[in-house]
């Protein structure tokens, strides 16, 4: 199996032969490469037993330190009723398979409807997403295994700071000077709110604080009708405030647009979030799950706290990743949302009452 390319070669059969043998399965359909609709992550469909699985390699790096957090927590909420899929053990009931340098695994394919913006159903999914969201966070409040905790240089404030330098080295290397000036001026914007907004944060007390998902977007959920069927993708999996993932979420449903037809995240709306949107998600959430006292007033402040490293990697994704040159991108269009990148903070700050009130369902 390769994760970058689909087309598969005699190797690959032989590979993916030696794979399945190692994993205990002697017979099996091999039903082709399939590639996720918003993630661009891909993998191996085979078919067992008339069971679909999708057999793809873990992320390294940090996050490959994390496996055994990861398949203990994902076990333990699948337990209490998540609808985690599953993982094909080996002969020797380990949840992954290392051949040479490679690892692999065999996860469980759970049909469902992809997440998109303008689907019919799309505001009852937003609904059903901070419903199921909640239902997680109560499920880890009680989870009974250790506190993965990551290095303070990958928490929130790290990871943070780390965008903003990257997001200034680009502002400086960039030669089309309108859009150097433009996203020069959205960090700006962003530091000069957020230290603000980190302190406080950390001076909130008794805030909720447990093993978290770690990158609970739509691309990581499939829906049954109404309903979440499937929630994957817990490779960022760490113990965290629930208000940073609350807000990261948030942001997620509410201020993009995602399309099963298009790989960059659009925002939704010319300035700010979707209201309808957040409100949505909140009052499912909370309805679950309120806020402790005091905690609903640091929502627009963790919003701001995730603001950059979301909108780095969705609307802005293709200026910081560019695979052409910038001059080759349609400038009128980066423009349009470096401005509603830069009317983030302000909006945030206009909107803070209101947003505790979603959460605390007073409206």
């Amino acid at each position: 199996m390769q994760e970058d390319g689909l087309e598969e070669t005699p190797q690959d059969l032989l590979d993916l032969t030696e794979v399945m043998h190692a994993f205990g399965v002697s017979e099996w359909n091999n039903l082709g490469p399939v590639a996720s609709a918003h993630d661009g992550s891909s993998g191996l469909l085979v078919e067992i037993a008339g069971q679909r699985y999708i057999l793809k390699e873990p992320p390294g790096g940090l996050l490959e330190e994390d496996s055994s957090h990861r398949y203990a927590f994902q076990r333990y909420l699948r337990e209490s009723g998540i609808p985690v899929p599953s993982l094909w053990l080996t002969p020797q009931g380990e949840p992954a398979l290392t051949i040479g340098e490679d690892v692999f695994e065999l996860w469980q394919w759970i049909d469902g409807e992809v997440y998109d913006s303008k689907h019919p159903r799309s505001l009852q999914w937003v609904a059903a997403a901070g419903e199921m969201l909640a239902r997680i966070h109560q499920a880890s409040r009680r989870y009974p295994g250790s506190e993965h905790r990551w290095p303070s240089e990958v928490q929130a404030g790290g990871l943070v700071q780390g965008w903003l330098n990257f997001a200034r080295a680009i502002a400086d290397q960039s030669e089309v000077h309108a859009i150097a000036a433009a996203l020069s001026n959205v960090i700006d914007q962003w530091e000069a709110v957020l230290p603000v907004a980190m302190m406080s944060i950390g001076s909130g007390r008794g805030l909720p604080e447990f093993n978290i998902h770690g990158d609970y977007t739509p691309m990581h959920l499939r829906f049954e009708g109404e309903a979440v069927c499937a929630v994957s993708g817990w490779d960022a999996s760490r113990w965290e405030k629930r208000l940073i993932e609350l807000a990261y979420t948030l942001f997620s449903f509410s201020a993009l647009e995602w399309r099963t037809d298009s790989p960059l995240t659009r925002p939704l709306m010319k300035r700010g979030f979707d209201p309808v949107r957040m409100r949505r998600f909140l009052a499912a959430y909370g309805a679950l799950y309120p806020p402790v006292p005091g905690e609903a007033a640091l929502l627009a402040d963790a919003l701001m706290l995730v603001t950059p490293i979301i909108t780095a990697n969705g609307p802005l994704e293709d200026i910081f990743y560019a695979e052409e040159n910038i001059e080759e991108i349609l400038i009128d269009d980066v423009l349009e949302r470096l401005a509603w990148a830069t009317s983030l903070p302000a909006w945030l700050g206009r909107m803070r009452s209101a947003i505790a009130e979603m959460w605390e369902c007073l409206e």
